[in-house]
């Protein structure tokens, strides 16, 4: 949908944007009440009331994040499908975006940056990270929540480091995805984008140019 009057794009719709912001809130309560078990400053959290209080609140917080889904699909049926085929879909432009990344972000060189879609390459590489870490998050979630002492050693174990490392590509990615989307020069303005939903033609034009060919191709026809 293009907003005419203002040339805004929508890019993303009421649900996604409640869909993103519950996310982002469930990880922010799930990584901070889980560093609480790593960092030997937060150690004192980790014990007696307060520790069972950090473990309620980063078992709540995992029923959050797990139901992120759930409610995208009860709400956006078809924005889910679509944003997990786009997601998933990968093209030569989205290799020619990995080589011509580095000068792109680095020095801002946009000659040999192919055209995106309404989701470019980076997006891709972030939302694929969110899912697939989701899956293992969940199923080693529900192994050390509900078999703690039942199930085999050797299991448990695996859960854990499995579960451990899920967090920490996701938080990784999630910190160079914060710093895109908030101060780098050249994505300047995409944050609007998951705030009120809307933005500049210019910007897609420039960004996401075949999605920009796409709409103007729909409102055309």
């Amino acid at each position: 949908m293009v907003r005419m009057v203002t040339r805004e794009v929508l890019a993303f719709t009421t649900a996604e944007r409640f869909i993103h912001w519950l996310t982002v809130a469930s990880f922010m309560v799930l990584l901070f009440s889980g560093l609480v078990l790593y960092l030997p400053q937060l150690s004192p959290f980790a014990i007696g009331p307060s520790g069972q209080a950090c473990r309620l609140l980063h078992r709540a917080a995992a029923i959050a994040f797990g139901s992120v889904p759930f409610i995208y699909l009860l709400f956006d049926p078809w924005g889910l499908i679509n944003s997990m085929r786009e997601i998933f879909t990968w093209s030569r432009n989205d290799f020619g975006w990995l080589k011509a990344a580095p000068t792109y972000y680095f020095l801002g060189d946009e000659k040999a940056m192919p055209p995106q879609s309404r989701f470019n390459t980076g997006q891709k590489l972030f939302y694929c990270t969110v899912v697939i870490t989701m899956l293992i998050l969940g199923a080693t979630g529900l192994v050390m929540w509900f078999d703690k002492g039942t199930a085999p050693p050797f299991f448990w174990q695996w859960a854990v480091i499995l579960h451990d490392l899920a967090m920490i590509a996701l938080t990784g990615m999630t910190m160079v995805h914060v710093v895109l989307a908030t101060i780098h020069p050249v994505m300047e303005g995409s944050i609007a984008a998951m705030l009120t939903g809307w933005l500049p033609e210019e910007y897609v034009a420039r960004h996401h140019a075949k999605w920009h060919e796409q709409i103007h191709r729909r409102v055309s026809e």
